[in-house]
């Protein structure tokens, strides 16, 4: 089974990993984990999870290199653990992970495949 998610998000440099390098304080990365749960809890609420292990494809819309999104999809990952989708982030529950660039949705188009 795969499920697309549509998470709406302007993107910019703010949310780049390029960020975290240049010495960002930990209250701000916190505030930008809290948002980024806030808005992926309200597309997706509290959901059951999967029961086997998944593959995860992330889609971003943005300006910025496609590796630069690696803090981005970490915190929409966490997001997708705290609202019951996944059971937990580790290898043993996610087996892969995707990341690249679309120009068809204002965001981050979400991809996540059970693993048969």
């Amino acid at each position: 089974m795969k499920e697309v998610i549509k998470i709406p998000l302007e993107i910019n440099s703010k949310l780049g990993t390029n960020k975290i390098y240049a010495g960002v304080h930990w209250t701000t990365r916190n505030k930008d984990k809290e948002n980024i749960k806030l808005l992926v809890k309200s597309i997706i609420g509290i959901r059951k999870a999967y029961e086997k292990p998944v593959k995860i494809k992330m889609a971003f819309n943005s300006k910025l290199d496609v590796s630069n999104h690696s803090f981005l999809f970490k915190l929409i990952e966490d997001s997708l653990v705290k609202c019951g989708l996944l059971e937990n982030d580790t290898d043993k529950f996610v087996k892969e992970i995707t990341m690249t660039k679309q120009k068809e949705f204002k965001g981050v188009i979400i991809e996540v495949e059970e693993i048969i």
